[in-house]
């Protein structure tokens, strides 16, 4: 009886959550959330739920995005310091366009040569979430255990490797830890893009439809009217889309960098930026495929999803314990998610006036987003348990259980591997 009272439980936490909305007071009231998969990670909730009597936690399978970081690339400075020094020397920028390109002045100069690189929040980012991870599972984390760490190849992935084990390595310093970024392991650190992904009929439609979305979310008018004495002169060199583009992307990222006190909200307003929002909260749902209609490219990462069923079947069959650790981007850990079925990542629509309604990337890939599988046995046990955290906070999957939050893993192995079965998947040979 009280197995069922616990799922029926679990299915109202469930229904509860996936009908859950992002509305505009949260995000008035939480204005950096607006900087999408530039925002910061969240503090989790702390909740742990207690495991059923009997089993302890012997395994911990995650995948990491990197912490916060530096633009990938410097076009948007170079762009945006062009074309304000360009209304500079001409005498076109209002006093407020000057104080904006002061600014610019020193965002850039703070980011030159850093391109794509770690900040110091985003080392602390996954310091901490170590560290929570040991704190939140003590009967493992204390352990003498082995700890295997991969990373995709990229600079800021590496140290953001490099923090979480070193975090780990000096909590538990008997942690025997392995670290790689080896070119065998990206193709299922990182999106594999081997993998045949079939058009679709709606597909061109959906782009089309996301264009006219996005130069509306983000049209420009009210930055070039603030920033320019003439905005049809401003016109003649600068497009407004890119102008406004380029900006909300320097304001997102300024939430990366905190020490450097600067900010740009304001040349878009709370309107503008909860805006510029649902631009990329919009293109980020089409460009993984996850919108009704759209391209799969979700299906690049069913190898992630075979390498956690496989080492985890290994580690069972071993009755040892340990830590896999896996390091990579957003552009994985968001299909990651909607794959599992997770319900943060289940309200996606082509709706995209209303989309972040339902469906919001702060909630799944903000700078340094994971996933993890905890796993639990009991002795005398065949029965594995297996319970999954979206950033840290459990979360429910579309498998039956009666013991919620938790989930008996011959279901859930037999659940995604008939997924990997069905999925047909088809390799480029060249």
């Amino acid at each position: 009886m009280k197995r069922i009272g616990l799922f029926l439980i679990g299915l109202l936490l469930l229904v509860w959550s996936a009908g859950a909305q992002t509305s505009r007071e949260e995000l008035l009231s939480h204005i950096e959330l607006t900087a999408g998969n530039y925002a910061n990670y969240p503090i989790p909730t702390g909740h742990v739920t207690p495991a059923p009597k009997g089993y302890e936690p012997f395994y911990i399978s995650h995948y990491g995005r990197h912490g916060a970081r530096y633009m990938t690339g410097d076009k948007q400075y170079k762009r945006l310091t062009a074309q304000l020094d360009s209304a500079h020397r001409i005498g076109l920028l209002t006093p407020y366009g000057e104080d904006v390109r002061q600014r610019i002045i020193l965002a850039a100069a703070d980011a030159k040569g850093r391109a794509g690189s770690l900040t110091p929040l985003g080392a602390r980012q996954h310091k901490a979430i170590a560290r929570r991870m040991f704190d939140n599972y003590p009967e493992l984390m204390t352990q003498p255990l082995k700890v295997t760490a991969n990373s995709s190849n990229s600079r800021r992935v590496i140290h953001s490797m490099e923090n979480f084990c070193e975090e780990l390595k000096e909590l538990n310093p008997s942690f025997e830890i392995s670290m790689a970024a080896t070119d065998e392991d990206q193709f299922y650190v990182k999106a594999n893009k081997s993998i045949e992904v079939p058009d679709t009929e709606t597909d061109d439609q959906l782009y089309s439809k996301l264009k006219k979305f996005r130069h509306k979310m983000l049209s420009g008018k009210p930055q070039l009217k603030a920033m320019f004495k003439d905005t049809d002169a401003a016109k003649g060199f600068i497009d407004p889309y890119q102008f406004a583009d380029d900006l909300y992307n320097v304001a997102s990222d300024m939430y990366c960098v905190p020490e450097l006190g600067l900010s740009f909200t304001d040349v878009f307003g709370d309107d503008g930026m909860i805006d510029g929002f649902r631009s990329y909260n919009a293109a980020w749902c089409l460009w993984e495929g996850l919108m009704p209609g759209a391209k799969k490219s979700y299906l690049r990462i069913y190898p992630l999803l075979q390498n956690f069923l496989d080492n985890a079947d290994e580690m069972i069959a071993s009755g040892g314990s340990g830590v896999r650790l896996r390091f990579g981007h957003d552009d994985v850990v968001l299909p990651f998610s909607f794959v599992l079925g997770f319900q943060e990542a289940t309200g996606a629509t082509d709706d995209m006036e209303n989309l972040h309604e339902t469906f919001s990337i702060f909630r799944l890939i903000p700078m340094g987003a994971n996933i993890q599988w905890i796993f639990y046995r009991k002795p005398k046990s065949k029965d594995i348990l297996v319970k999954f955290l979206m950033n840290e906070n459990e979360t429910s999957v579309p498998i039956k259980t009666d013991c919620y939050p938790y989930y008996h893993w011959k279901d859930v192995q037999a659940y995604y591997r008939n997924i990997l079965k069905e999925a047909n998947l088809t390799w480029r040979t060249k």
